[in-house]
């Protein structure tokens, strides 16, 4: 007997960060994410630090005035029900109309539906924001991402180190 498919959750929605979802984002992070899943590796080890939390408020902070802002980028948090579950991003690649996104759940989210329902969300505000194609990268690995992407559209390629890089070209 098959399993049929998950549909995807119908209460997700994107939100704009503000302070108090910034600060509910960075508890559901500690709590329920690797630092490298949210962060890059920044302070002593590979765990939660001081210079990973400060990165992690400067960069939704920044990312708050949008992809015409000076960053460039645009974050939202990922809601499920009304409560955090995650943050996806999008981020001006400087070639053409094009931006690249990234998307990270808490563990406890996962597997539930809610990534590729966030990535519909974002490419809705890609087109919204007049963007031609959308980016992504990942490793082999990591088949789940590369699930999402293919749903949603996205071309994939795949190099000899274990990279995959995916492209979904909007329509108008």
């Amino acid at each position: 007997m098959s399993r049929s498919p998950k549909a995807p959750p119908a209460n997700v929605r994107l939100a704009d960060i503000d302070e108090p979802l910034l600060a509910q984002l960075l508890e559901l992070a500690l709590r329920d994410a690797s630092p490298d899943e949210v962060t890059p590796p920044l302070g002593e080890g590979p765990d939660w630090n001081p210079a990973r939390i400060d990165w992690f408020r400067a960069y939704h902070r920044a990312a708050a005035a949008g992809l015409d802002g000076p960053a460039a980028e645009k974050s939202w948090a990922v809601l499920c029900g009304g409560e955090p579950a995650g943050c996806i991003r999008l981020k001006r690649t400087g070639k053409g109309n094009t931006a690249e996104t990234g998307i990270w759940l808490g563990r406890s989210y996962r597997g539930r539906g809610l990534g590729g329902a966030a990535l519909a969300l974002g490419l809705v505000e890609a087109r919204r924001a007049g963007l031609q194609e959308v980016v992504a990268h990942t490793t082999a690995a990591n088949t789940g991402a590369q699930r999402i992407l293919t749903a949603a559209g996205a071309t994939l390629t795949h190099d000899d180190d274990g990279a995959v890089g995916a492209v979904v070209v909007l329509s108008p």
